[in-house]
């Protein structure tokens, strides 16, 4: 150690800046100050005290967990009370956040974000008698909030909406509000907006996850009126209600729009469109939905004539659509160049169409989007896939009737570098599978290898893939994966649990979730004696 500082000392500061800023501002607090006094002065500049992230961050399933106890003791006991005066954001985790709130003062703390925040949390810092609600209702202009479970009795969508209404109650000055905007997508807990007297005049930006399409309305129903920018994900496309007093309100102050629903749709055209025919000043619009249509797909002529001459400051739309018919409404079916020429005149994106007809499940579908692809989530590819590169996404899901080859998977793991979670729903057998093993052709074949992949679902697949991602040589899987799979398909791919040959990827599972059983049966344990056997009612996978 002596001899590192001898080196750094011998550095210029600006050198020493450059190096330092490759750390996290956490880490260059706790290891140099104190240290020495040119340390320390560089140290505290603000570019190392201005923003501070209190946390640590897993990327594998976005959750968050407090810094050791040894690191959070210095830093309350001796460096935040140095530094407070210059700290602005502040990024804590529930079981650190009084500590730090209350180990100094903060005058010029204006951003601030709560981590796997509880009910408990929320109703001893939200209330007039804390200490601190001085600095929530005069200082606190943006406030990011994420939830974790708890142990609590009420419902979470009732203690959603109590905190939410807590929130607006105690941070008047509040410009941007993100209220637990990243929940998973297979989350049913939901967040019911509170009553008409959850009111904001200052509320310009807003990032949230609601129950909904009645949520969103009440939203837009004027108690927010000056609002700029409005990202919501609404989990149910039926409203509770029909009947909004202010649903035909203009929104002229509203500039950045961002849609997604989780379901699909079907009343298009009496919801999302009369909807986005108020946002009469809109420049940014970006839609994800799914749509069920009656006769024809959503294309860019629906669009631009439903939607885009309506906003003659719009300049930015990205979409990412899917359409679907059923084969009992349809009396052609429409090709894919016909969709395609229909964006002719869309010169801002590249647009990527895609038409799918299951004669089997008896509908078609139409998937539009902008490319390139901002969102993580990619759903429902097919052997029709149009390929690209998609580094945003990590999570996808297959599907078709057609089966899945070699080269199909090979290009999913081109087009997905970032790849974490993967289902795949194919009850076709593969047609190449017994040709290559006849023809010894299996050493031509490059190797898949699905590096970042965490979670992969083959609960409703044919037994060609379970083979496939378990026992064939040219599939290779990281260490660390969870795997759900159908408990009988799993019998039969490894001959009852005997086929000990050519265990390729067995012995990286870290653990294994079998469907429909309620009890796990001896030879799975011996079958997989490094793995954690369990019940798929408890794997969790983004759908």
């Amino acid at each position: 150690m002596k001899d590192l500082l001898v080196q750094l000392e011998d550095l210029p500061d600006e050198i020493l800046m450059y190096i330092f800023k490759k750390l996290s501002n956490d880490e260059v607090l706790y290891s140099l100050t104190d240290v020495n006094q040119r340390l320390n002065r560089i140290v505290h500049d603000t570019i190392f005290t201005r923003y501070l992230c209190l946390l640590e961050y897993c990327a594998d399933d976005n959750s968050t967990y407090p810094l050791p106890d040894p690191i959070l003791d210095r830093l309350c006991s001796k460096i935040l009370p140095a530094i407070g005066h210059q700290i602005e954001s502040l990024f804590l985790e529930r079981t650190s956040i009084k500590r730090v709130l209350h180990a100094t003062n903060y005058p010029h703390l204006v951003d601030l974000g709560l981590c796997n925040f509880h009910f408990e949390d929320a109703m001893s810092l939200f209330f007039d008698q804390n200490p601190l609600a001085h600095i929530f209702k005069n200082q606190i202009s943006s406030l990011f909030i994420s939830f974790g479970t708890g142990n609590n009795s009420f419902p979470l969508e009732s203690i959603y909406s109590l905190i939410f209404s807590l929130i607006l109650a105690n941070f008047t000055n509040l410009r941007c509000l993100k209220f637990n905007s990243s929940l998973s997508f297979n989350d049913t807990t939901t967040f019911h907006v509170p009553d008409e007297t959850t009111i904001s005049s200052t509320l310009l930006e807003l990032h949230v996850s609601v129950a909904d399409m009645t949520d969103c309305m009440c939203m837009l129903d004027g108690r927010f009126d000056q609002l700029r920018v409005f990202y919501i994900t609404v989990y149910s496309s039926l409203p509770r209600s029909l009947n909004f007093e202010h649903g035909q309100k203009l929104l002229p102050n509203l500039r950045i729009f961002s849609f997604c629903c989780k379901e699909k749709i079907n009343n298009f055209d009496e919801s999302i469109v009369p909807l986005l025919r108020r946002m009469l000043n809109l420049e940014e619009l970006d839609l994800n939905i799914i749509v069920k249509s009656n006769e024809k797909f959503i294309d860019g002529d629906t669009l631009k004539k439903d939607i885009i001459i309506y906003m003659p400051r719009l300049y930015k739309f990205t979409f990412n659509i899917c359409s679907t018919i059923d084969h009992r409404n349809q009396t052609n079916f429409q090709l894919n160049k016909h969709i395609e020429k229909t964006f002719k005149y869309f010169s801002n994106n590249q647009i990527i169409t895609c038409i799918d007809h299951f004669q089997e499940e008896g509908y078609s579908q139409c998937h539009i989007y902008s490319y390139p692809y901002k969102l993580k989530v990619y759903k429902n590819i097919t052997n029709n896939f149009r390929g690209g590169l998609f580094t945003s996404v990590t999570q996808v899901s297959l599907y078709d009737e057609r089966p899945f080859e070699h080269e199909f998977f090979l290009q999913i793991q081109k087009s997905f570098p970032f790849l974490k979670e993967l289902t795949i729903k194919n009850r076709k057998a593969q047609n190449n599978k017994q040709y290559i093993k006849s023809n010894n052709d299996n050493q031509v074949l490059s190797i898949i290898e699905y590096h970042k992949l965490t979670r992969l679902d083959l609960t409703n697949t044919h037994d060609d893939y379970v083979e496939l991602f378990l026992f064939d040589t040219k599939m290779s899987l990281p260490n660390n994966l969870h795997l759900c799979v159908d408990y009988q398909i799993l019998e039969r791919v490894t001959y009852y649990f005997t086929r000990y040959i050519s265990r390729n990827n067995c012995e990286k599972l870290a653990a294994l979730y079998c469907y429909p059983v309620d009890r796990i049966d001896e030879r799975v344990q011996n079958y997989f004696p490094l793995t954690c056997i369990h019940r798929a009612v408890d794997f969790v996978i983004s759908k």
